[in-house]
């Protein structure tokens, strides 16, 4: 009976009948196979390079036509404004206010004829004519007949300036294109007729081509119906004449291949590439906007992108050729790996027919001696020993048949064991595991699924599966996936739906359905497991929230608030809606933090946005923009509602007091009303109105509110900003900012080795400027990151040529309030240290505690950072607000400097001298240095030196000074 089931084995397998299949070795297969995969990554990577770089290619060559057309609408705009400002000069110009009154034309012609070749030579004007008050054409210079075609258009043009009174640009083009003012006469307040000013355009097609570095051209359209057929400048499959053309020659050239290309002049409108004597240009119309003749004229630029296709074409032959090697190579590498470890594995396939013809012994002793050629240990040794083992229990089985039946029960242990431990392991599994049958109905469900759902087995068993989730998932199409992964279709599939459960409660269930092969009729034909992910939805969604969301008051955060208001002014610019936009911070809060803590400042900013939201409508939208500013978005509001709005929020803020610490606070806030889009369309412009509105405010007395004016003093102060702006612009392009050191004396040895670092601007008149003027608008219009880099930078390189010319100095820099939120502070430190090697031990950082108080987790981690290098920190104001004691604490300082308002009267007041003694002591207390500033006489040095202070700075040390006033010229 044995043999005979064996010979159905051998007949099922015919293991021995391969002569007539070709034998390929597994190195090759796996080599050859490997090889085509690195191939096509190869390719792939070649075709998304090219797809990337040409994607960048086309979104830098979208932003340079966006720049070109803004060029070309300056340019024109620049051109009008000139022919205006000529304009409103005429009648300024000698002798021409008397004659253009009397309105005598040979008077006219006399006096204006000694004006009319300044006015050509230096504002290029081409020609002039004035008309008088009932339209007559009284004099002319110039090109008059080539003027424009129209001459009832002119008179049309005339009559309207005339009535109106304001000045119009009309640019016309006819045989070339001309930029033309026509605008009113006053003398001394009387009307005195109409000036027609024109020039061409030809200036303006060479400025661009100077600011844009890109050849430029001016096409007419149809002009005089293109009657000359041999005319060399016409294009007459374009309908276009060429009026003017930088680099004539070759572009021309170039303009005639783009024609036969593209028969279509639309087609130039988005821009077209064309490849010419190895160089590729593209060119791009642009219609001169503006133009009131019939015939319309039109911009052409024509940019060399040469060097730029040559590099994508470069760059991707360079990753192909790179790809090839890495082939080649990791191909002969996987041969040469394969072929040493294959040969052992087929040492062991030519042994193994020893077993199957009974001959352990000779199996062993070959293998054996096959298994000490390795020298270390893997996976085919891992084989050998198996094959070891086999053998060992092959021949125990055919010697010791008696002992099969004791074999066999002990493996029916071990499988039970391992029953009883997976149905273990699927009652302690933290998922839910349940099964269905063929109907979709549930059959088990484990312990944790029942602890989760509230359901018990015998409760869902029976039950469809699909019925205890929310309707609203897609049942639909969870039903026609099950559908399929019980007809064999699918093998698995995932879903995320709301479960529920017994209670009347929901969790979120990420569920994975298996399809079991080994399934009976009336068994489980489907596996499930659950894995709850409803706190982590809950936490996902509270992220969500902050990253919107002020976590302290519940507002809008700056991000969102800017977003939101963006949208709004968008639509309002749409559907022609006004609004206006409250900005407003509260008053004297910083003296709330510092006399009973920022807990008592965080009650108010809660209470505060309490009172905001029962204040305003419920489409108004509120934002906290940080600290306590808080800022108020009113769609559909004029300016009388908004400010009945502001003064509705400032009464309700006035009947609020807080106790706190037996302190009692008043509410009160300084609020601005800027109006959109009359005071500006954009984020930016808005929020400058608003917050200067808000100024004013404050400057008026505080708790009130102001409605933003551009005829008040807050332009004023707007125009300061813009002032200040340009000169910070110029001082950083012309190398102005300049660096004083004031030197700092160590009391007790009397040496001075350590200098604070003070910022100063040269005007242009040569003039040394305080940062007093310029810092607070560098603030303001974001430039101050630039000064803070500048600064670094500087006082480095400085203190490394000082101690390389063989002193010793320690330096101290000033950093600004708005450093702590600056990315780029650190790594540009780190490099500035290492390119001037510089020890960073020299280097004290100054800061204030306003600095430090916007966000002061934040400056805690910068300074820790940068304390690692080796540099150190000074708390500046050292007494003057409660929190320097609390930032004494908190922050890593190495010492304090006294504030000035303390140490400059000291010797004539008491009350200074306790107050001094007992910040010392708190100071000593926490070990830091200490530094008193503003010492300017003897007395006062005398008095801090027996107070046992360590370092003195003031104008009786030493007043500040460039450095060559201290060091050699040498060690500049």
């Amino acid at each position: 009976m044995k043999q005979n089931s064996v010979e159905v084995i051998a007949e099922s397998y015919p293991i021995g009948n391969t002569k007539d299949k070709v034998f390929l070795s597994l190195k090759w297969k796996i080599s050859l196979l490997s090889s085509l995969i690195l191939l096509a990554i190869v390719m792939l990577f070649c075709i998304v390079s090219y797809w990337g770089l040409i994607a960048d290619f086309e979104n830098q060559r979208d932003i340079g036509y966006k720049r070109y057309a803004r060029e070309v609408d300056r340019l024109l705009e620049d051109t009008s404004q000139d022919l205006h400002r000529v304009a409103e000069m005429i009648p300024f110009l000698d002798g021409m206010g008397a004659v253009l009154l009397k309105g005598d034309e040979s008077e006219i012609g006399e006096v204006f004829d000694r004006h009319w070749t300044l006015l050509q030579f230096h504002n290029g004007v081409e020609f002039v004519r004035f008309y008088n008050q009932s339209n007559q054409l009284v004099a002319n210079w110039g090109g008059v007949e080539s003027a424009v075609d129209n001459n009832d258009e002119v008179l049309d043009w005339v009559a309207r300036v005339n009535h109106q009174e304001v000045p119009i640009n009309p640019l016309v083009c006819g045989k070339s294109c001309m930029q033309y003012t026509i605008a009113p006469l006053l003398v001394e307040g009387h009307k005195a007729g109409v000036v027609m000013i024109g020039i061409s355009l030809a200036d303006a097609l060479l400025a661009f081509r100077k600011v844009s570095g890109a050849d430029i051209g001016l096409f007419v359209r149809n002009p005089n119906g293109l009657s000359n057929q041999n005319d060399d400048k016409r294009i007459s499959q374009w309908g276009v004449r060429i009026t003017a053309l930088t680099n004539r020659d070759e572009n021309r050239k170039i303009l005639a291949k783009v024609v036969r290309e593209y028969p279509e002049i639309s087609k130039l409108n988005d821009g077209v590439q064309v490849k010419w004597n190895e160089l590729y240009r593209q060119i791009k119309l642009f219609p001169l906007a503006g133009s009131v003749a019939t015939d319309a004229g039109y911009l052409v630029v024509i940019t060399d992108v040469t060097a730029a296709v040559n590099n994508i074409h470069e760059l991707i032959w360079q990753i192909a050729i790179i790809g090839l090697f890495g082939l080649i190579f990791s191909g002969v590498l996987l041969y040469v790996i394969f072929t040493g470890l294959l040969s052992r594995l087929k040492d062991v396939a030519f042994t193994l027919p020893l077993l199957a013809n009974g001959k352990f012994e000779s199996f062993r002793s070959t293998l054996f001696s096959a298994e000490l050629k390795k020298k270390f240990r893997d996976e085919i040794d891992m084989l050998y020993e198996a094959a070891m083992t086999l053998s060992l229990q092959l021949e125990r089985l055919e010697n010791e048949v008696s002992s099969r039946t004791k074999i066999l029960i002990q493996q029916r242990d071990e499988l039970s064991k391992e029953r009883d431990f997976i149905a273990h392991l699927l009652d302690s599994a933290q998922v839910i595991v349940l099964t269905q049958d063929l109907s979709g109905k549930i059959i088990s469900l484990n312990t944790y699924g029942e602890m989760l759902t509230h359901y018990t087995e015998g409760e869902l068993k029976g039950v469809p599966f699909l019925s205890i989730l929310d309707p609203g998932g897609g049942l639909r199409d969870l039903f026609v996936c099950f559908e399929e992964i019980r007809r064999g279709q699918k093998a698995q599939f995932r879903h995320e739906a709301i479960t529920y459960c017994k209670d009347g409660s929901t969790r979120h269930v990420v569920w994975m359905h298996s399809r079991l092969t080994w399934y009976s009729e009336d068994g489980p034909s489907v596996l499930s497991v659950g894995l709850d992910i409803t706190e982590y939805k809950r936490v996902e969604g509270h992220l969500a929230w902050l990253a919107d969301h002020d976590p302290l008051t519940n507002l809008f955060n700056r991000r969102r608030f800017s977003e939101e208001l963006e949208q709004i002014l968008s639509r309002a610019g749409r559907y022609r809606h006004s609004g206006a936009l409250l900005f407003f911070d509260l008053d004297r809060f910083k003296y709330i933090n510092d006399t009973s803590g920022h807990q008592a400042g965080d009650t108010i900013l809660k209470m505060v946005a309490g009172i905001l939201f029962h204040a305003v409508r419920t489409d108004d939208i509120i934002g906290r923009l940080g600290g306590d500013e808080f800022a108020i978005i009113l769609p559909e509001i004029n300016g009388e509602g908004a400010l009945v709005v502001a003064r509705k929020i400032l009464d309700h803020l006035g009947e609020v007091q807080i106790t706190i610490n037996n302190r009692t606070h008043k509410i009160s806030a300084s609020i601005g009303i800027a109006l959109f889009p009359e005071h500006g369309n954009n984020v930016h412009d808005l929020l400058a109105a608003a917050d200067l509105a808000m100024y004013h405010a404050k400057d008026t007395g505080r708790n009130a509110c102001y409605l933003f004016s551009s005829n008040d003093r807050s332009l004023e102060r707007m125009h300061t900003l813009v002032y200040w702006k340009e000169r910070i612009e110029y001082s950083h392009l012309h190398d102005n900012f300049l660096l004083y050191l004031q030197p700092i004396m160590d009391i007790r040895s009397r040496n001075i080795t350590h200098y604070e670092v003070l910022l100063r601007m040269r005007d242009i008149d040569g003039t040394i400027l305080p940062p007093a003027g310029f810092i607070q608008a560098a603030e303001h219009t974001g430039l101050i990151h630039a000064i803070d880099h500048m600064v670094l930078r500087k006082a480095i390189a400085q203190a490394a040529a000082i101690n390389q010319g063989g002193h010793h100095v320690n330096f101290s820099i000033n950093l600004s309030a708005h450093a702590f939120n600056d990315s780029e502070l650190l790594p540009i430190l780190k490099q500035t240290l290492a390119y001037h090697d510089l020890d960073p031990r020299t280097l004290m950082f100054e800061i204030t505690e306003t600095a430090a108080l916007e966000n002061l987790p934040r400056a805690r981690g910068l300074m820790v950072e940068i304390k690692k290098l080796g540099c150190g920190f000074t708390l500046d104001d050292f007494g003057v607000g409660f929190s320097s004691f609390y930032y004494l604490r908190e922050l890593p300082i190495d010492a304090v400097k006294i504030d000035g308002s303390f140490i400059r009267n000291l010797t004539d007041s008491k009350d200074d001298q306790i107050l001094v003694n007992a910040l010392c002591s708190v100071a000593r207390g926490f070990g830091k240095k200490i530094t008193a500033e503003f010492v300017e006489n003897e007395g006062v040095f005398s008095l801090i030196e027996k107070m046992d202070i360590d370092y003195a700075q003031g104008y009786f040390i030493g007043k500040p000074a460039p450095y060559n006033k201290f060091f050699d010229e040498k060690t500049r």
